[in-house]
């Protein structure tokens, strides 16, 4: 199939077509006008013409891709849409090989996306808010069962306002005085977990740090701006691919562009309005910026964020107005543009 482009209406999403597999499309489709396409649990339909189209952009897409990057929350720290809060796998060769977070509701994701704790080759935190971590102590208890090998783990350096991730995990599993002490074998104890070989991130650091390689990828790390918070954005290669998660961050540290520069996929965190100017996340338009100065394809949209519409910040927030959200990044980047779901996986080729 050749490559061609859908584009959503209002949205503007673009959706590259040779990704979209195991479907029939009408051969009139790229004659069309712009159509809708909307990622919802596991499932895409593409209504043209009077046919439907049905693609499992989940479990299976992500198995039978080289290389896939999968979505498991695409939420913030609110319940909306159903959402989990934020976490990411990467897929190579129908392998789990990187989980990136693990907020509320990975772990029951996790196990919809067919993931097994044992392929894992990194387990990587950007940073210690609990709708990026709160789902770790079940993830980890999985590996008393299904895990012998020492995972690796890396996360960020601490600070005033946050201890650095190892203490954080002796705080959390230790054997004595922990919350959680019957996985304590994650931190070399004699209870249950899998021993985790730990690494933390100067997040001060100019230049990026590798923090894994294997025979299938390598791993770097980077410090961004997020508040107080010591946060890191991470960038995987595999082969001739690279997928960027670009976690919490204002956009402010101009070295992240060139961290994400040529990207096969970055995947930036969409938490705020334009309107919002706080110190934790970027606007739309920064992430937008962003995206085409790194000269990347395609951008995803994660870490959607909204309240109730009776609660008085609800305007600060992406889900308020999604539309407005994403023509403010529109403005600036060009390139392929998806707006996350949880469970949709997106092959990178």
């Amino acid at each position: 199939m050749s490559k061609k482009r859908l584009e959503t209406g209002p949205s503007q999403v673009v959706y590259n077509i040779p990704t979209i597999r195991n479907a029939q499309i009408h051969p009139a489709v790229s004659k069309l006008p712009p159509v809708e396409l909307r990622f919802r649990a596991s499932l895409v339909v593409l209504l043209c013409l009077g046919g439907v189209a049905v693609v499992d952009a989940g479990q299976d897409v992500c198995r039978d891709a080289p290389v896939a990057v999968q979505v498991l929350g695409s939420g913030g720290p609110f319940p909306r849409d159903g959402r989990a809060s934020s976490s990411y796998l990467v897929w190579i060769d129908g392998r789990t090989r990187l989980l990136v977070d693990a907020g509320g509701g990975a772990f029951v994701r996790f196990g919809e996306a067919g993931a097994r704790i044992e392929d894992l080759s990194l387990l990587a935190i950007s940073h210690l808010h609990p709708d990026h971590v709160s789902d770790l102590p079940a993830l980890l208890w999985l590996s008393q069962v299904f895990r012998t090998a020492p995972l690796p783990f890396v996360g960020p350096s601490g600070n005033d306002s946050l201890p650095p991730v190892d203490t954080f995990l002796d705080r959390l599993f230790g054997e004595a005085d922990s919350a959680f002490p019957i996985l304590s074998g994650t931190r070399g104890g004699g209870n249950a977990g899998v021993r985790l070989d730990v690494t933390a991130v100067d997040v001060t650091a100019a230049e990026p740090t590798l923090v894994l390689v294997t025979a299938e990828l390598s791993v770097t790390a980077l410090g961004v701006p997020h508040g107080n918070v010591p946060t890191i954005a991470y960038r995987t290669e595999v082969g001739g691919t690279s997928v960027v998660f670009g976690s919490d961050q204002t956009g402010a540290n101009p070295a992240f562009v060139e961290f994400a520069r040529g990207a096969t996929v970055l995947v930036m965190h969409f938490a705020v309005t334009e309107a919002t100017d706080g110190p934790r996340h970027a606007r739309p338009s920064v992430v937008g910026q962003i995206a085409r100065d790194a000269g990347v394809d395609t951008l995803v949209l994660s870490h959607l964020s909204g309240l109730d519409p009776a609660h008085p910040r609800y305007g600060d927030f992406s889900l308020s107005d999604l539309d407005a959200s994403v023509a403010e990044v529109r403005a600036s980047f060009a390139g392929n543009l998806i707006v996350a779901e949880d469970l949709y996986c997106l092959p990178v080729e």
